[in-house]
């Protein structure tokens, strides 16, 4: 079932001056939002879930997303009932298509370790605080548009973590961190790896049920030495074991 606030952020047309990328649609979730039990959460689409590198659409079997052009439309404002459908079935489709593997992949194994969850298998999904993809990207938006785009993404963002289903979200990144915690209550604490290098973050907290936990480091970006990541994911699901061991989740993931 479609939800209304789903529904309406489908629909919606976002204002030009917010570096939105023309023709793309929302994302409001990918895979099986309303019945994973557990949830990553990251910025916003990337512009290569829409475009390949020469700027061209996917199209066929490649095709992650809707796109105005795909859909023979040419705004998503007052779109008909099928074609948001035709969006959001997409969306709830996306792990059983063409995901963004190398996007996904070192997340797979996070959620499986801590979680026991997997997004192949519908007991994970992934959500973002801005269901745009943005052009420029992200990290080169001026402060006050990542502003406005972060505030106006966070009332989804929080009517699908108070969902029936979900019971634990990993947060990946900083900035999705300390977007979060607008609206959930997040202790904080710092670590190392290997006792050196820069520290990070490490909040964790609970809302409506839902045990939230999440790590400053961006896992797919973060610069580390031949042969370290499969070890640092290891250290970044054992700090979080000790944080979930704090608040027991409303019910075990199976």
């Amino acid at each position: 079932m479609i939800t209304p606030l789903v529904a309406e952020r489908v629909r919606q047309s976002p204002p030009r001056h917010l570096s939105i990328l023309p023709g793309s649609t929302p994302v409001p979730f990918r895979g099986n939002q309303p019945g994973a039990q557990v949830a990553t959460v990251g910025i916003n689409p990337s512009v290569r879930e829409i475009l390949t590198r020469s700027g061209a659409e996917w199209a066929g079997t490649q095709r992650r997303f809707e796109t105005l052009s795909s859909l023979g439309i040419g705004s998503m404002t007052g779109a008909s009932d099928e074609t948001v459908e035709r969006v959001v079935q997409r969306c709830l489709t996306y792990f059983m298509a063409n995901p963004y593997r190398s996007w996904f992949d070192p997340l797979e194994p996070l959620v499986d370790d801590l979680f026991g969850a997997s997004y192949d298998d519908g007991s994970a999904c992934h959500l973002d605080i801005v269901q745009w993809p943005t052009q420029p990207l992200w990290g080169q938006l001026a402060s006050t548009t990542r502003t406005e785009l972060t505030t106006s993404g966070l009332a989804l963002l929080r009517e699908q973590f108070s969902g029936d289903a979900l019971q634990c979200a990993y947060l990946n990144g900083r900035t999705v961190c300390e977007a979060v915690g607008t609206f959930v209550p997040l202790s904080a604490r710092t670590a190392r790896f290997k006792d050196r290098g820069p520290v990070r973050g490490f909040f964790h907290g609970t809302y409506e049920g839902v045990h939230v936990v999440g790590c400053s480091s961006n896992l797919q970006v973060e610069r580390l030495r031949a042969g370290e990541r499969s070890e640092f994911r290891t250290w970044i699901v054992d700090e979080c074991r000790r944080d979930l061991a704090l608040t027991a989740p409303r019910r075990p993931v199976s």
